[in-house]
């Protein structure tokens, strides 16, 4: 196999200003960044080839929109190794860890959402799912394998008690329901704040989104919006989903999109508490265990506040309830520090 920094020489026709490896984030990526005269360059090593097919799939398309993404300048024969544009120093999750919700972090946000409309609305009746990576839409499978997730890697790793057949068939119903939401849109799948980056004129720009499928438009805004991360206070999120709803001219579309707000929380916050188990509990990084209190407190909110969980899935209110148990809590600590 060629060596990285000797395919990006390649590229540039001569030896490299600087070539250094960036550290490794939640995914399996290797990134550099290279660096030639006055400019700099990703480099980006995967070894899974289908992921790799549907980044470059989608960077064709979004490129061909001009939409907020970065440009690939070479892909290796083995088409494992890409040279991408670089397109700012600082994640936006960077950005609130060091301001909180400044005045300039309120504006990033505002972007950022304006911009993922504009992404979803110009991709309608463009895009070939077909060369998704791993789902071509937020259908039963998807639906049923973050469900489990939860269950699995969070829910079973923590030895909290349930009946497995009741939460089996609220599953299953709350998958039918997801299905039926809309309106449908391409879906990030992954959009949150750390894949968010930001340049010197404080522009905002889209990467890790080689997972997109077909879903529900609002799923995005509220995994950018309820981020554990993040944790914008709830004013602020109320205000930017309403900012949002603000370019739907549809007076249906937003009327639907506002019922969908709660399942894709449901949806998210039962998905990301699965891969804080997974990450954080399992592959012990640093990241996931740190956002596991603000994943619980976030489900335990909605647990509280949005009737629907008590009345039609009974087992999961129960369930949820006992993630904020001092039993729990202690489990979770032990594991923590083992």
């Amino acid at each position: 196999m060629q060596d990285h920094q000797e395919f990006f020489e390649e590229f540039l026709g001569k030896k490299a200003d600087f070539f250094k490896a960036l550290p490794p984030s939640g995914s399996s990526r290797s990134n550099y960044i290279g660096r030639s005269e006055d400019r700099d360059f990703i480099i980006t090593y995967n070894e899974n080839n289908r992921e790799n097919e549907a980044f470059f799939y989608f960077t064709e398309l979004f490129q061909s929109l001009d939409l907020n993404t970065p440009k690939i300048f070479k892909i290796d024969s083995e088409r494992n190794v890409y040279i991408q544009e670089f397109l700012g120093n600082k994640t936006l999750s960077e950005i609130i860890s060091k301001e909180g919700l400044s005045e300039r972090v309120k504006d990033l946000v505002k972007k950022s959402l304006k911009k993922l409309f504009e992404l979803q609305t110009s991709t309608l009746g463009k895009v070939d799912f077909s060369k998704s990576f791993e789902y071509e839409s937020y259908d039963d499978l998807p639906i049923t394998h973050d469900l489990y997730y939860f269950k699995n890697f969070f829910v079973d790793i923590l030895e909290i008690e349930y009946h497995k057949s009741s939460l089996l068939k609220e599953f299953r119903a709350i998958s039918e329901k997801i299905q039926k939401l809309s309106p449908k849109t391409l879906m990030i799948r992954d959009f949150q704040s750390r894949n968010i980056l930001v340049n010197e004129k404080d522009e905002v720009f889209f990467i890790d989104y080689q997972s997109a499928m077909e879903g529900p438009a609002a799923y995005d805004v509220i995994s950018f919006l309820y981020q554990a991360k993040a944790n914008f206070p709830n004013n602020f999120k109320e205000e930017m989903l309403d900012y949002y709803l603000s370019f739907w001219m549809d007076e249906s579309d937003k009327s639907i999109l506002k019922e969908s707000f709660n399942w894709m929380k449901l949806m998210r916050f039962l998905q990301v508490l699965g891969a804080y188990g997974f990450r954080g509990l399992i592959q012990r990084k640093a990241h996931f265990l740190a956002s596991i209190e603000q994943g619980i407190e976030n489900i335990s909110e909605l647990n509280q506040t949005w009737q629907e969980i008590a009345v039609e899935f009974p087992e999961l209110y129960f369930l949820i309830l006992r993630l904020n148990t001092q039993d729990v809590k202690l489990k979770i600590e032990n594991l923590i520090i083992k």
